[in-house]
């Protein structure tokens, strides 16, 4: 009911946050946009994981890139010589196609105009010379590590399948093999987890000489091996008081230690390129299971690497399409700008040819007198308190979205609708 109650407050009448069957998109009139390449296939799957990924095939791999590089050629005859920001690998883990990536990349560029970077994330058990060569040699400049902890026992209960010891040789590689940014993730409220633990981790990540880092709290999607279990293991979401003094410190430790933080997650040196993975404004989608935005409309591939080959010789491997107000955009638009803790005033008049103040100013003015965010000229900035608030309404609107369109679509690869 609150969750319904706060959507109708600043939506339009006649919005409809359902997703009904489809098969094709409208990607011609965007003159940019980024893109994201999904590579299903893991070695292992994590139990706390909740994207889309299949145990690695060769046989498998090799008919999915075939399918691949036909889903990137129906969009480019469309979307032919339009320029892309950024180009961004995600799973599963990409390195496990890493012999197959020349030539997705060969077929990206012979459509797009592509002037960003090419980023990828990996798991530490995938990290080797060669790989880093590879990786080199097709101009990645962002690479993301799964590190989760530096600690064993933390390792142990996320079934992970390798050591510290390899964690921290493959951190040592990446720092060492010449890439624009190197950004690590680590959790954080894991069971049993103390201040000190996470005191620990930051210790290790910062004499080890990462770009960034990003800070994840264990999510409990109830699809995955650890939200099936989590009445067991006794694993869900932390109390409020315990997440809040854990956020808190690493917030305070990684200002002090000179970083900046670009998203409610992640903190930066200053001076490093910004490793993200979903804060573009428009971005097509590659693969099963991966989504498109368009202004206009959200879209998702099929969840299943089978119906995906066996569609994309007919049509796009689309099933589901969420219709997007001007409304509805320009909340989707301030909801990221919040996660990236600020907000640039004028480039929303840019985008949407309105003043921001005009159509969200109530909810704005109560940002700034609740202590969330400080105006500073045409930047709202927020502040520690508002950070922490936008990670727990991510929690509660955005995952809580996101689990119900994925719950749904893995029990049924083309359900009629979703409702949201």
């Amino acid at each position: 009911m609150l969750k319904r109650f706060i959507r109708n407050l600043f939506s339009e009448r006649g919005d409809n946050y359902t997703f009904y069957r489809s098969n094709g998109s409208d990607f011609t009139f965007l003159e940019r946009a980024g893109l994201y390449v999904h590579i299903p296939f893991c070695r292992n799957k994590c139990p706390y994981c909740p994207y889309y990924k299949v145990n690695y095939s060769k046989d498998k791999a090799g008919k999915f890139k075939e399918s691949i590089l036909k889903e990137i050629d129906k969009y480019g005859y469309k979307f032919k010589y339009k320029t892309v920001d950024s180009i961004y690998f995600g799973g599963g883990t990409p390195t496990l196609l890493i012999d197959e990536m020349p030539d997705i990349l060969k077929n990206i560029y012979k459509y797009f105009n592509v002037e960003g970077e090419i980023a990828l994330e990996t798991n530490p058990a995938e990290i080797t010379k060669n790989i880093i060569v590879k990786l080199k040699k097709m101009n990645f400049g962002l690479i993301s590590l799964g590190v989760q902890s530096f600690q064993q026992k933390f390792l142990d209960i996320l079934g992970r399948k390798y050591s510290v010891r390899t964690t921290e040789k493959a951190v040592e590689l990446l720092v060492n093999g010449g890439f624009n940014t190197i950004n690590i993730d680590l959790m954080f409220v894991l069971p049993n987890q103390n201040i000190k633990d996470i005191e620990y981790d930051i210790d290790k990540a910062l004499s080890l000489g990462v770009d960034q880092i990003t800070f994840y709290p264990l999510f409990t999607f109830p699809y995955t091996s650890i939200g099936k279990l989590k009445k067991l293991k006794n694993i869900g979401l932390p109390n409020y008081y315990r997440r809040k003094k854990m956020y808190y410190y690493i917030y305070t430790r990684m200002k002090k230690e000179g970083f900046k933080q670009t998203s409610v997650w992640s903190f930066n040196r200053y001076g490093n390129k910004t490793y993200s993975s979903v804060t573009r404004d428009y971005y097509l989608g590659f693969g099963p299971s991966a989504a498109s935005y368009n202004g206009k409309g959200f879209y998702f591939n099929v969840f299943s690497v089978d119906e995906y080959i066996k569609m994309i010789d007919d049509r796009l491997p689309i099933v589901l399409k969420m219709n997007v107000s001007n409304r509805m955009a320009k909340l989707f638009w301030l909801y990221w700008r919040f996660y990236e803790t600020y907000v640039p005033i004028g480039r929303y008049k840019d985008i949407f040819k309105s003043d921001l103040y005009t159509d969200f100013g109530k909810l704005l003015k109560f940002i700034e007198i609740a202590g969330f965010a400080r105006r500073n000229n045409d930047i709202l900035e927020l502040t520690i308190r508002g950070s922490y608030y936008i990670h727990l309404v991510q929690n509660y609107f955005a995952l809580n979205y996101i689990n119900k369109i994925w719950d749904k679509s893995w029990e049924n690869t083309k359900p009629d609708n979703i409702s949201l």
